[in-house]
């Protein structure tokens, strides 16, 4: 091959390479609007140690499940901090058995670990609640 013909065939190689197609970087995802309302509204009202506001958007299974003592111990845990601030970041939701999960990382101002909250929706309302 003579030396023209390889920079051609170089430059060439090295234009398709420019050209081609590029897997798309993953977007963050992202949570519908509706759900991530109630869990800062649930967020809101254990800052609040408020177990009625807590159970705005429950459905009966969450209100039978989750005594106002198991609320009170929640919000001995988690009121003084997210007091503080924290900030939400989305990891994504499944499908499980007629509901959706949905997964969210929570960040507490000044804090140095992060939480996972878990919170289950079913037919629109609010079915379970986790914090891990």
């Amino acid at each position: 091959m003579s030396m023209r013909n390889l920079v051609t065939c170089l430059a060439v190689s090295a234009l398709c390479l420019t050209l081609a197609p590029r897997k798309p970087a993953l977007a963050a995802p992202v949570a519908p609007a509706g759900v991530e309302r109630v869990l800062v509204k649930m967020i809101e009202a254990v800052k609040a140690q408020s177990y009625d506001d807590f159970l705005t958007d429950a459905d009966d299974h969450l209100k039978t499940n989750l005594s106002r003592q198991q609320f009170e111990g929640l919000c001995g845990l988690y009121t003084a901090p997210l007091r503080k601030g924290y900030r939400l970041e989305h990891l994504g939701q499944l499908r499980q058995q007629g509901t959706y999960v949905y997964l969210w990382k929570i960040t507490i101002a000044g804090g140095q670990d992060e939480t996972l909250l878990r919170l289950v929706t079913k037919d629109g309302k609010a079915y379970g609640f986790a914090v891990q």
